[in-house]
């Protein structure tokens, strides 16, 4: 009964159609059969040239049958944004994310998994409208001990991208996807967790004058300090992101670069 109430749960996120850079890495479960799953709540203000305030709800459910598995993110996030002036109305902003992977771990190793991933997104603030990519690719675990664990993944992807700029950018490009990320366990309460993510622009469908190989990119980090409060249950994290654009839509010129420090509390199941 409990396998199939997560089904279920599984097949109506999967069928919802409600993203910049995202962090698989840190949503992977560990590699042991059947549904594995969790929740996060994270709240965060920022006091900048205009008052910020965000709610966020990610939901991830994980299936795994021997060595394959699926993996499935789901993100919605919700932002007032103060505008100046005590009269003006505030603006209600959305960015939201889905993220479903298919991996294959060969013949039950830790070394080789291949990976197929599919994802919509969307998000106001980066003036992206629709974002869909589809890829594949390999992923390496080079060390793997009980106190730290290293992976490299270089990947290959399509994307179509819509932005809601001044100019209505509409793209359709082959890119590059490849990163790094490792995990360090302190002991049983604490760890700390790293991702770096480089994605090139390799070629255009698009007929964009300005376009050059490689000189099109997209870099982003996150580093999280994890906290155990109930074993394998209950965590609370401190995480640092940041993402670098280097041709960003034209609103966002002068501010290539995104940064924020968020607390979030996530309860496993």
């Amino acid at each position: 009964m409990k396998q199939t109430t997560l089904l279920i749960i599984f097949i109506f996120i999967l069928s919802s159609t409600q993203a910049q850079l995202v962090n698989i890495e840190k949503k992977r479960k560990d590699r042991k059969d059947g549904f594995q799953g969790d929740i996060s709540l994270a709240l965060k203000l920022t006091q900048n040239t205009k008052q910020i305030i965000e709610g966020n709800l990610p939901f991830n459910l994980q299936y795994s049958k021997k060595g394959h598995t699926l993996l499935l993110l789901n993100d919605y996030s919700i932002m007032q944004v103060k505008k100046d002036g005590d009269n003006e109305d505030n603006d209600l902003v959305n960015k939201n994310f889905q993220h479903f992977r298919y991996n294959y771990t060969f013949r039950d190793s830790s070394f080789l998994t291949y990976e197929l991933f599919s994802q919509r997104q969307q998000n106001k603030l980066k003036y992206i409208d629709q974002r869909f990519l589809v890829g594949t690719g390999f992923r390496f675990r080079l060390i793997d001990n009980d106190y730290f664990t290293l992976f490299i993944s270089p990947l290959v992807m399509y994307e179509y991208e819509i932005l809601s700029d001044s100019a209505e950018t509409e793209t359709n490009t082959f890119k590059g996807d490849l990163y790094t990320s490792f995990i360090v366990t302190i002991n049983d309460i604490f760890s700390f967790s790293h991702v770096t993510y480089y994605q090139p622009a390799l070629y255009s469908f698009s007929p964009l004058n300005d376009f050059e190989p490689f000189l099109d990119f997209r870099i982003s980090t996150e580093s999280a300090f994890n906290f155990s409060i109930i074993k394998d249950r209950l965590f609370f994290s401190v995480i640092f992101q940041m993402s670098y654009d280097s041709r960003p839509p034209i609103e966002l010129e002068e501010y290539p670069m995104f940064y924020t420090m968020k607390n979030k509390l996530t309860f496993k199941f």
